[in-house]
């Protein structure tokens, strides 16, 4: 009796910790996918996981003995390297790095769990069903905007040419189509980045549902991506279609319905094809008497400590620090300057937020955009870093001249980092400055003083600081009518002191 009772609770342990493990890794991700729309899809990861363990375990292959002591070296070198990752990731949400890393590191931990309670053949039979929360993963930043530019720039392309088929005047600025009725921006909703990603997710599912093989999945794979970009193409066509007929204000109206038309369209051609390209389904059945080996006591015992220690070692020592006072400042409008504009802004962009244009006395034309999110949600750092001018104004059709790095500009004692860029739009040259900064603890003032451009620094420096969750804030100036950089850099040097408020 007690030797059963004894085998439960061993039982029990591996589950639990491993139930909470991925629980973290879920919690992390779903910051992404709650504040990002560009992976909202995500949500579905964790079913599509769980559905597919599900469907592999009631047809489970019999067990082997785990021979491998590799095993146990790539179990706690992940084990042991979730310490540092899940201090790091506290004050970095945002670090895509970070969230490769832990999901690697937690999912490398169940393929060994796998591998511990039924040998190679389980490893094999179950690793795609764990792997598969890696599509839900941001991309790389760098590849990401590669990506995204890539695929909004050639929709564009395509979309003003299978207007001009059916006789629409249209032309492209970058990611705009200029229309007789005015201009649509074609943003990473309607290029099919969105879809394109979902889409990958959906074509691996459908290849692991029909239990294809992997030339067919890579075939299917790549249908994925030539049906989402197709899908997309007729969408932004019918949004201009609709513009250009009933005027730009119309499109609003359409927007949404074509979007879930089209994804609807998409997941079902998709479907289609896999069906096609697929051997006829055959009935799953369980196999019989195929249990798991008990997992080894020691190292469930070893890591469920090594986890407790890390995540309440992690929450005592950003506690500790929370109470600090925390260093911050805003940006005012001139609002008594020459032809002062208020420009509108969405409510989603921030929990405070100010826009203008101005006309300087020496007939410079100046726009600022400020926004600033409050101290708390981990969400509120990931948004903080969604839009860059680097990103954000080459897809409005701007032309990226030159890369000026980053800058340092005094005013009120503080010193702000500020990433110069030049553009150029139709031959006008336009000097962009944007700073993006993080409310930071009085206690760290002098240490952060040094670097605090090199935003990845800072990360690695908050943990040293036991600071998370601090307020964030962006400002980006964009300033026209001077001959040089450095004349804009000098005049935005001289006007920063009246435009801070600490």
């Amino acid at each position: 009796m007690i030797g059963n009772h004894r085998r439960s609770l061993q039982g029990i342990l591996p589950l639990a910790l491993f139930g909470a493990l991925w629980y973290l890794l879920i919690s992390h991700l779903s910051g992404y996918w709650a504040v990002n729309p560009q992976y909202s899809f995500g949500w579905f990861g964790p079913v599509i996981c769980a559905y597919l363990f599900f469907v592999r375990w009631i047809t489970r292959p019999p067990t082997e003995p785990a021979l491998s002591r590799s095993a146990k070296w790539f179990f706690w070198i992940a084990g042991l390297a979730f310490l540092p990752t899940w201090l790091v990731e506290q004050p970095n949400p945002d670090w895509r790095l970070i969230s490769w890393l832990l999901s690697v590191e937690i999912v490398t931990l169940s393929l060994c769990a796998i591998y511990f309670v039924g040998g190679r053949t389980w490893l094999k039979h179950f690793a795609f069903s764990i792997c598969f929360i890696l599509t839900t993963l941001p991309w790389p930043n760098g590849a990401e905007t590669f990506i995204t530019q890539s695929l909004m720039q050639v929709s564009t392309w395509v979309t003003v040419e299978f207007l001009h088929l059916f006789h629409i005047p249209a032309l492209q600025h970058g990611n705009l189509i200029e229309l007789k009725t005015g201009l649509v921006g074609i943003d990473e909703a309607c290029s099919g980045v969105r879809s394109l990603q979902a889409t990958l997710m959906v074509s691996l599912f459908l290849g692991e549902l029909y239990r294809t093989t992997r030339q067919r999945r890579f075939v299917l794979v790549l249908s994925g991506v030539l049906i989402a970009f197709l899908c997309n193409v007729g969408r932004t066509f019918f949004l201009c279609w609709v513009a250009a007929r009933n005027g730009t204000e119309s499109i609003s109206k359409w927007h949404d319905p074509a979007g879930f038309t089209i994804l609807s369209v998409c997941f079902f051609v998709l479907w289609g094809v896999a069906h096609l390209i697929s051997d006829a389904p055959t009935m799953l059945r369980p196999t019989k008497g195929s249990f798991p080996m008990p997992f080894p006591r020691r190292l469930a015992n070893g890591l469920a400590a090594w986890v407790l220690l890390t995540v309440l070692g992690a929450e005592v020592w950003y506690r500790a620090h929370e109470t600090g006072e925390t260093l911050h400042w805003t940006f005012e409008l001139p609002a008594s300057k020459d032809q002062f504009s208020d420009l509108v802004i969405p409510d989603i962009l921030g929990d405070e937020r100010r826009a203008g244009s101005w006309i300087e006395s020496d007939g410079s034309r100046w726009t600022a955009f400020f926004f600033k999110w409050a101290a708390g949600p981990p969400g509120s750092r990931i948004l903080a870093r969604l839009h860059r001018p680097e990103n954000c104004l080459p897809a409005a059709g701007y032309k990226l001249q030159e890369d000026r790095g980053m800058i340092a500009i005094k005013a009120k004692d503080l010193i702000i980092p500020f990433h110069a860029l030049d553009f150029d739009d139709d031959g006008q040259q336009l000097y962009v400055f944007f700073c993006l900064w993080q409310d930071r603890l009085k206690s760290g003032e002098q240490l952060r003083m040094r670097d605090n451009w090199d935003d990845r620094l800072i990360g690695l420096e908050s943990v040293l600081l036991g600071e998370r969750n601090l307020g964030q804030q962006t400002l980006e100036i964009v300033i026209s009518g001077y001959a040089t950089s450095q004349e804009a850099e000098r005049a935005l040097r001289h006007q920063m002191e009246s435009l801070i408020r600490i």
